[in-house]
């Protein structure tokens, strides 16, 4: 069973973002218009009304980010089902034959392994054409729901459904396909986008760390290297592997990023955030992290020129 919640554009008006520590940030007045469509369609049984909530809030951030349109593509007649993008999502129905004007976004809150464990697994499935810079057109979520209610009643919820977002949409996901990833599986990962380094530089104190790329997180295993901004560096900032105590800002960094990937983006919503900052909280005990985010997972399929699906290069 499909529980489909379709977020319509444009969006106009004032905005009121929930901050990275469950608290009301100062975005109020925020004008920005949108034509970025976001569908989050919910596998199975819907989860709890404040589950839902906080992808309501996550999709509605992301749409104040994202403000161009995609290109329309149509799903092909040989992709049937979502657990063609990730085999554990298996016993749904199959997705309906239609026309995706911007992403389309399946989720499965399902039991995994209890409060604590493994988060999940969150990425594209399929992408469009390399001449689109393959910028997802259909993605998936596989969260835990023990994790998801106990983050729901710390405050955290928010800024962990925002992340997860932010990785189907293409963050760390298909940096490399676009030739923004250097140095993958080293030691000294970065990120070789314009507008992300031009951030780090210049907005939030990084001129020397970012001077000519932007660091990313080269250790923790697989499902946190080569993905994420680096920890030791940015430490609180939303895109790092682990969940920060307090807030995790959201920083035009990010949200440049995705800029560099293809996006038209607006950094309207953007939260302040310092590399100085971060790196005095990055060497705090007690800014120890307190919860890993899940695992990004790489696009399984892209469509050709034809619209017809290949399988897409993976890790």
């Amino acid at each position: 069973m499909l529980s489909t919640y379709r977020f319509l554009l444009p969006l106009v008006g004032a905005l009121s973002f929930v901050a990275c520590d469950g608290r009301e940030s100062p975005t109020a007045g925020v004008t920005q218009p949108s034509e970025f469509v976001l569908e989050l369609r919910f596998l199975g049984t819907p989860p709890s009304s404040a589950i839902q909530a906080s992808f309501e809030t996550a999709a509605t951030i992301v749409r104040g980010t994202v403000t161009g349109p995609l290109t329309n593509v149509t799903l092909p007649s040989d992709f049937r089902n979502v657990s063609e993008c990730d085999a554990s999502l298996t016993g749904y129905e199959d997705v309906p034959r239609a026309v995706i004007s911007g992403l389309v976004v399946y989720i499965a809150v399902v039991a995994i392994d209890g409060i604590g464990g493994t988060l999940g697994s969150a990425g594209p499935c399929i992408v469009r054409s390399a001449s689109q810079r393959y910028l997802p057109a259909l993605g998936v979520m596989r969260l835990d729901a023990a994790d998801l209610n106990n983050l729901a009643g710390s405050g955290n919820l928010t800024t962990v459904v925002l992340h997860e977002l932010l990785h189907v949409l293409g963050f760390g996901t298909i940096w490399k396909d676009n030739a923004l990833l250097d140095g993958e599986g080293t030691a000294d990962a970065r990120f070789l986008g314009a507008g992300a380094r031009a951030a780090c530089a210049d907005l939030h104190g990084g001129g020397t760390v970012c001077a000519s790329s932007v660091p990313v997180h080269s250790n923790d295993g697989v499902g946190s290297r080569d993905t994420h901004w680096r920890e030791s560096v940015f430490s609180n900032e939303i895109m790092t592997p682990f969940l920060e105590q307090g807030p995790n800002p959201y920083s035009a960094m990010t949200i440049r990023s995705l800029g560099d990937l293809g996006y038209v983006v607006s950094t309207a919503l953007a939260n302040p955030f310092s590399i100085t900052t971060a790196a005095l909280r990055s060497a705090s005990a007690a800014d120890a992290p307190i919860v890993e985010f899940s695992e990004p997972i790489r696009p399984r399929y892209a469509l050709d020129a034809q619209g017809g699906l290949i399988p897409f290069p993976r890790r």
